[in-house]
């Protein structure tokens, strides 16, 4: 046998090796591409304070009595405002430039108007919410049904109503309606329900203080003037208080004439202040942010 020289052996080996239709590749490990970081989230922005400049108004004359300025963080926001010869008072503003109304110090008893409005003659250590309605009221008077009053009695009661609401409200609400029938109805919001009722002497009528589904009763005793008791009633269905001041409307007797049938002019006055605030303003004259809402009545003679 032939013998190969060793070289041509060896490129026949590689030759061998190199043949064929496929051939490997060998695979060279990448490095993953590091991920890219989240950008940090931009700090929170605050919003630059208000200033706040509020045109002040005298509340009996409407007239202008000044400026002030209170810068606050946003609104709305509550600021205190005053100016000589006014109450101050503290109050929330949703706008930059509000008018704000202010009691005047002249006319104005406190001592009086935390009677009349905050019920300090019965509880003297206690300072109520006003709780002047948010509504002009209706009425409903039951008239010659078990707990009615006679058809004559009842048109006299409706002047009466007419005219007292009113005085009592500085001229904002008048009676919007005033219904009669032979039957009692369910108290409903923005309703008075006037009714006959046989009450413990000497008591001659009594009344929820303030309820937005108001209730007065009136006593049937013959020593009780319906004509007389209906307005100081109406006082306390529309948010007041017992006064100690003999004569007023408001002052606790019993009524068997037309005596004090009316309130006096620092009622009107003072009750003219009270209707010019929320339902919910605290003593002195402080306001809430919206207007409360009395869920528990309260009943007094």
């Amino acid at each position: 046998m032939m013998r190969l020289p060793l070289v041509a052996v060896i490129l026949l080996i590689a030759s061998g090796c190199g043949s064929g239709s496929s051939s490997t590749t060998a695979t060279i490990p990448v490095s993953p591409t590091p991920a890219t970081p989240a950008p940090a989230p931009a700090p929170p922005t605050t919003p630059p304070p208000v200033t706040v400049t509020a045109t002040l108004t005298d509340t009996v004359t409407g007239r202008p009595i000044g400026a002030l300025t209170r810068t606050v963080p946003s609104l709305p926001a509550v600021v205190t405002l005053g100016a000589p010869g006014y109450i101050s008072r503290d109050t929330w503003v949703t706008t930059a430039n509000p008018t704000i109304d202010l009691f005047p110090e002249a006319g104005f008893d406190l001592a009086f108007y935390r009677q009349f409005a905050r019920d300090t003659f019965a509880r003297p250590m206690g300072l109520e919410v006003l709780r002047v309605l948010s509504q002009a009221p209706s009425f409903y008077l039951e008239v010659e049904g078990a707990n009615g009053v006679s058809a004559a009695m009842a048109a006299r009661l409706e002047q009466v109503a007419r005219r007292t609401v009113p005085l009592l409200t500085g001229g904002r609400f008048q009676v919007t309606r005033w219904e009669t029938g032979p039957t009692r109805r369910p108290l409903r919001t923005g309703c008075i329900m006037i009714e006959r009722a046989d009450l413990v002497s000497p008591r001659c009528g009594e009344a929820f203080v303030g309820a937005s589904a108001g209730q007065i009763r009136l006593d049937n005793d013959t020593s009780c003037s319906m004509e007389a008791v209906l307005p100081h009633e109406i006082g306390h269905a529309l948010g007041f208080w017992h006064v100690d001041r003999q004569g007023s409307l408001m002052y606790p007797q019993q009524r068997n004439s037309n005596l004090a049938d009316a309130p006096t002019d620092r009622e009107r006055t003072h009750a003219a202040l009270a209707y010019a605030r929320l339902p919910g303003n605290q003593d002195v004259d402080r306001d809430p942010q919206r207007p409360a809402v009395f869920a528990t009545p309260m009943m007094v003679d």
